[in-house]
C-alpha cells in the first residue's frame, strides 16, 4: 500500500506545509509528535483500507520539510488555525483526527478551536499534559532570532543536544531497543536547529496553554477512541488515562500491557483497529 502514498505542499498563513496523501474514502489527519514528521505513520500504510480513507499526514510547522510557521503575536493557540485551513484545503472540511503523543494535544486544540471540522478524535500515546505543569515557556526561540546570538546558538544547540535527544528516543521506543538504523537516520534530523527550534515552540505552546484545555477538555464532544502503552517511558499512562476519564468520561481507552509509546512503529495494526473503531461510532 505504500506505493499510493503522494508528497506534496500546500501553502498555508504565507507557510509551506509538506505533507502525503494516500487512499480515497474517509478524511483522516495525522499530527506527529515533538519531535517528528509524517514518516511517523509510514508503517500504517501498509496495513489500511485505501478503498475507505484518505490518509492525509503532514509535518507540522518547523518540522522536518514544513517551514518555520511565523507567530508574530505569540498567539500558543495559531497552529491549530492552520490545521483547520488544512482540513479545508486536504479534507473536504471535515476529518478524524489522529494524534501520536504531543500531536494528541494539538487535536485537542483543533477540537476545541473548529469542533465542526473534527469528526472523530484518535488517541496514540497521548501526551496531554506536561510533565512540570509549572514549567516556564524557554526564552531560547525568541533569543534565537537575534543575529549574533541566533549564529552562536545555531552552532552550539545541535551539538549540545545530541546525548539528550538520543536518550529520548531510547525513552520513545522503551520496553523494546532503538535500533542503530533508526539513530543513524533520524539523530542528525532531529537535532538540526530548526527542528530544535521548533520543538521548543511546540513545547511552549503546550506551557501556555495547558491550564485552559484541561479546564475546556468537557466541551469536546466528538468520539475519542485512546491506544496507550502500559509500558510508556515518555509520559505516564496512568496520568494520561486518569486526565481522560476524568474530562471525557466517553472516551474509550485500550491499554497494551506489552507496548511502550511507539505504538505507531511497534503497533500499527491496534492503531489502525482504533481508527475503523472510531469510525465505527461516528
Amino acid at each position: 500500500m505504500g506505493t499510493l502514498e503522494q508528497t506534496t505542499a500546500v501553502e498555508i498563513k504565507d507557510t509551506r506545509i509538506s505533507l502525503s496523501e494516500a487512499g480515497k474514502g474517509d478524511s483522516v489527519l495525522f499530527l506527529h509528535g515533538n519531535p517528528g514528521s509524517r514518516k511517523d505513520f509510514t508503517s500504517l500504510l501498509d496495513g489500511f483500507a485505501a478503498d475507505k480513507y484518505h490518509f492525509v499526514m503532514p509535518d507540522r510547522p518547523g518540522h522536518m520539510s514544513s517551514e518555520e510557521l511565523i507567530n508574530d503575536n505569540n498567539d500558543p493557540w495559531l497552529d491549530s488555525e492552520v490545521f483547520a485551513e488544512l482540513i479545508d484545503n486536504k479534507c473536504g472540511g471535515r476529518a478524524v483526527l489522529v494524534g501520536y503523543s504531543m500531536g494528541s494535544y494539538i487535536a485537542c486544540k483543533i477540537a476545541l478551536r473548529h469542533p465542526e471540522k473534527v469528526r472523530g478524535i484518535v488517541m496514540l500515546a497521548p501526551f496531554l499534559a506536561p510533565k512540570d505543569p509549572g514549567e516556564k515557556p524557554s526564552s531560547i526561540p525568541e533569543l534565537c532570532r537575534g543575529a549574533i546570538l541566533g549564529t552562536i546558538l545555531g552552532i552550539l544547540m545541535p551539538l549540545l543536544s545530541q546525548t539528550k535527544m538520543q536518550q529520548h528516543l531510547e525513552s520513545v521506543f522503551a520496553p523494546g531497543k532503538v535500533s542503530e538504523d533508526y539513530l543513524e537516520t533520524w539523530m542528525p534530523r532531529y537535532t538540526r536547529f530548526e527542528a530544535l527550534m521548533a520543538v521548543m515552540a511546540d513545547k511552549n505552546a503546550m506551557l501556555q496553554t495547558h491550564k485552559e484545555l484541561h479546564e475546556r477538555l468537557s466541551e469536546i464532544k466528538c468520539p475519542i477512541q485512546v491506544l496507550i502503552g502500559d509500558g510508556d517511558k515518555v509520559c505516564s499512562p496512568d496520568q494520561q488515562a486518569s486526565l481522560l476519564s476524568e474530562k471525557l468520561p466517553e472516551t474509550e481507552i485500550v491499554r497494551l500491557a506489552d507496548a511502550g509509546h511507539s505504538l505507531n512503529l511497534s503497533h500499527p495494526l491496534d492503531c489502525l483497529k482504533a481508527i475503523d473503531a472510531i469510525f465505527a461510532r461516528l
